[in-house]
């Protein structure tokens, strides 16, 4: 008998944004959703999985990562196959440079495809007056419709991570570029670093070298500033702006204000913010930027998600070591390693403990981070005509978090020892199973470069 499908997925609950939760199978064909199908139907194929009564999410896509930071170009193996564990079939990973991503973007394309085990995509860093004038070219050549501005990591912070903070008038002028690209968004780390400079000393003169001292630096106020400034140039541009990592209530504060004014705006928190606060038990492990806040600031970003005002969570993922964190809180790089977790912590803390639902979930793991980084309706859906991208997770399972099972570059994790109630059991990219209860499947360099122009495959 001819095969309809090249696979079928059947006695699941797909989750589908903006339609619900339905009882159906999944028929899948060179790579694609073909069809959706009664859900225990017996249909020719070449592979038929059971998803056993288990709900069936649309792939998570990772919006923020920081690969080749870790063990360089190996990391697009190590991070992609980790993340993989976790539902991820997307990964984002922001890149920098001061030049021009001529050189770069084919680089990285080629290292990434080579070695990634989930579909890969860039955002591009802006710090220098010469790249907001190639633009243009990383759009229409490159496939990259996201860039970077940091209103952080100006002076010496900034030269220690090799990062160029940008200005107000270059960020305007950014602003500008961006808006005209038409489908372009300018992605903005928000904190004013002219404040924190006025702060840190006072701090380290009185010997401060814990994760508290560092938040104290970089209070809510510095971030909630920035964000009602680059909504404020977003609205003089037109240009849609994504805030990277909120972290505050203050900062939230900021954004439910300008939700009725005119503009595009988007805002994107990290795992990290609706678990952990200053006082983390990891201590310098858990050092990030923005920096970690209070329990009302945390209990605020799960209030957010909830009622709309943050639309995607990423993890701010860099899979740094515990050496390299383990020295002075004014020292040690911030970032650490979280996508392989990023789903888990949303079931765990979100759906099990305070009633989040698995259509926002889906929703701010994938749908949302699809239309705004122009990958929908390819990505971030399961609807027919997508890339068949899904993860079937188990919402009763529960598992203790060891890094060592993890497969990061990295050798911690921030959730080591405790227990999330919901798990991944199978990611599937593209109709390729690339993970099976636990264990990775799939082939290294089956990841491919995702082109956000519209043009390219």
């Amino acid at each position: 008998m001819k095969k309809l499908f090249d696979c079928l997925v059947k006695n699941g609950k797909l989750v589908i944004p903006t339609q619900g939760i339905v009882e159906a199978a999944l028929g899948i064909k060179d790579g694609k959703v073909a069809a959706l199908l009664d859900p225990g139907v017996d249909l020719p194929a070449g592979k038929v999985i059971d998803a056993g009564g288990n709900h069936i999410l649309p792939g998570v896509i990772e919006p923020h990562s920081h690969l080749a930071l870790g063990n360089r170009v190996e990391d697009f193996a190590t991070e992609t196959k980790s993340a993989a564990l976790g539902g991820v079939t997307t990964m984002f990973t922001y890149l920098r440079r001061q030049g021009l991503y001529d050189e770069m973007f084919p680089v990285m394309k080629e290292e990434a495809e080579s070695r990634a085990y989930v579909d890969v995509a860039f955002h591009f860093g802006l710090m220098l007056s010469e790249q907001v004038d190639h633009l243009r070219r990383c759009f229409e050549d490159y496939g990259v419709s996201s860039f970077k501005f940091f209103m952080a990591y100006k002076g010496e912070e900034g030269r220690a991570m090799g990062i160029i903070g940008c200005d107000d008038g270059l960020m305007y002028r950014g602003f500008q570029q961006v808006a005209h690209m038409g489908q372009g968004v300018a992605c903005v780390h928000a904190e004013n670093v002219e404040i924190i400079d006025t702060l840190k000393p006072a701090l380290r003169a009185a010997g401060r070298d814990d994760l508290a001292a560092w938040s104290e630096a970089r209070p809510g106020f510095t971030e909630a500033e920035s964000i009602q400034r680059a909504f404020f140039l977003g609205r003089e541009t037109g240009c849609p702006v994504y805030i990277v990592h909120l972290s505050s209530a203050a900062g939230l504060e900021i954004v439910r204000e300008w939700r009725q004014k005119e503009g595009v705006r988007y805002v994107e928190t990290c795992t990290h913010y609706l678990t952990h606060t200053l006082r983390a038990k990891e201590g310098k492990l858990a050092k990030a930027n923005p920096a970690l806040r209070h329990e009302q600031d945390r209990e605020a970003l799960w209030q957010g998600l909830k009622d709309g005002s943050i639309h995607t969570v990423g993890t701010d993922h860099v899979p740094f070591t515990k050496t390299q964190k383990m020295v002075s809180i004014w020292d040690s790089p911030p970032g650490f390693p979280g996508s392989t977790t990023l789903l888990q912590v949303l079931l765990s803390e979100g759906y099990h403990k305070r009633g989040l639902s698995l259509e926002k979930i889906a929703e701010i793991t994938s749908f949302n981070t699809a239309r705004i980084f122009n990958l929908y309706p390819r990505k971030g859906t399961l609807q027919v005509g997508a890339d068949a991208d899904l993860v079937i997770v188990d919402l009763e399972l529960e598992r203790q978090v060891q890094a060592k099972n993890l497969l990061s570059y990295s050798d911690f994790s921030i959730y080591e020892g405790e227990i999330l109630k919901g798990w991944p059991i199978l990611t599937m990219v593209r109709g390729q199973v690339v993970m099976e209860k636990g264990e990775i499947v799939g082939p290294r360099g089956f990841g491919r470069y995702i082109y956000r122009n519209y043009t390219r495959g």
